[in-house]
């Protein structure tokens, strides 16, 4: 037996291993867990037929039709979306295309079980290089998908749990990344088949994918990182409650017009936790709480450069009027909220 088939034989044990453990293991997670399952008996289905390719000399086994390419990645599809608190509608449109691959395969796999020849037809025409790309292509679709919702999940984790550690899709977005890498590749091997060593260099990445996927996978089985689509409502409602409060606070006592504001100081006066003024800044105005104190002074700057009694001073004594305490860093903001340098507002306020 050759070592490329002996680690092969190994893989599909361990995926066997794995996918009973994720189907069935208990947890807080077990739901999310079973896609994963899933997509590793997908796998399972795989290495069976690999196996079956060695064994069985029929030409027909090169059709049977539990190629699975247009339904394994659905799975860790699913997984990562109610990870991240999407909810799929209407799932049954993701299994079409499998759908559609069973039954395709299902014909020819008939046709040459009951003629041979056939078999070398279909070869002779490309049929394994044209099924093959259309497959690649569909599944580096949902791989570029799921390594968007991977990079939400990540932006949202902090809202939702207190320490975000190792509860990230990190590990998916790699595996994403290595299976657009691997079907690139395995194309390749197909416009060049005579070189050998890219069979090998292809194989060699599918095995080292799969272990790391196996790996990450039994790390991250415990590890609550779900974000529901009701708490995330409920933390939308609360952070839009906070900015209101924050909203009157800043208006009613024109906190921003101290020099030496910062967060802690804020927090203490407001009677709010720094972390939820923080996060309610962040993700409903889409600023820090630095750019959004200097927003409320450049409104306040505006606003007494428009009043008679303020026309005698100079740009850089309202800026100080109004907390900022350095003349670089008023102009810079400005212009940066604004859009022009104070000096260009000023002109147009006197016209």
């Amino acid at each position: 037996m050759k070592i490329i088939d002996s680690l092969f034989l190994i893989s599909g044990l361990q995926t066997f291993v794995i996918s009973i453990v994720l189907l069935f293991f208990r947890s807080k997670k077990a739901k999310v867990n079973r896609y994963l399952g899933l997509f590793f008996v997908t796998l399972l289905v795989e290495f069976l037929l690999l196996y079956g390719f060695n064994v069985i000399k029929h030409p027909a086994i090169y059709y049977v039709p539990f190629r699975l390419d247009f339904l394994s990645m659905n799975f860790l599809f699913f997984y990562a979306a109610e990870t991240s608190g999407i909810r799929i509608k209407n799932k049954f449109y993701y299994y079409i295309p499998a759908i559609f691959e069973f039954l395709f395969t299902s014909v020819f796999f008939i046709a040459v079980l009951q003629n041979p020849d056939l078999h070398t037809t279909l070869k002779n025409n490309n049929f394994f290089t044209i099924t093959r790309v259309f497959a690649s292509l569909y599944i580096m679709m949902l791989s570029f998908l799921i390594i968007r919702i991977n990079i939400k999940h990540k932006k949202q984790l902090p809202d939702f749990y207190e320490i975000t550690k190792f509860k990230s899709l990190n590990w998916l977005t790699i595996f994403c990344v290595i299976c657009i890498c691997f079907n690139l590749f395995a194309n390749a091997t197909r416009i060049f088949p005579e070189e050998k060593y890219l069979s090998v260099v292809s194989d060699s990445i599918y095995l080292l994918s799969l272990y790391y996927i196996t790996i990450a996978s039994l790390v991250q089985i415990n590890i609550i990182n779900i974000i529901s689509p009701e708490e995330k409502k409920r933390t939308i409602a609360e952070l839009e409650d906070t900015i209101k409060v924050i909203e009157e606070y800043m208006l009613e006592t024109k906190a921003y017009l101290n020099p030496s504001i910062s967060l802690k100081t804020f927090a203490n006066d407001i009677k709010l936790p720094e972390r939820l003024i923080s996060k309610a800044i962040n993700r409903i105005e889409h600023k820090n709480f630095n750019n959004y104190i200097n927003y409320y002074r450049i409104e306040e700057f505006k606003k007494l450069l428009s009043m008679d009694r303020h026309k005698k001073f100079s740009i850089s004594a309202i800026a100080n009027e109004v907390g900022f305490n350095s003349r670089a860093s008023f102009y810079k903001n400005f212009k940066d909220i604004v859009g022009v340098s104070p000096s260009i507002y000023a002109k147009k306020e006197k016209v």
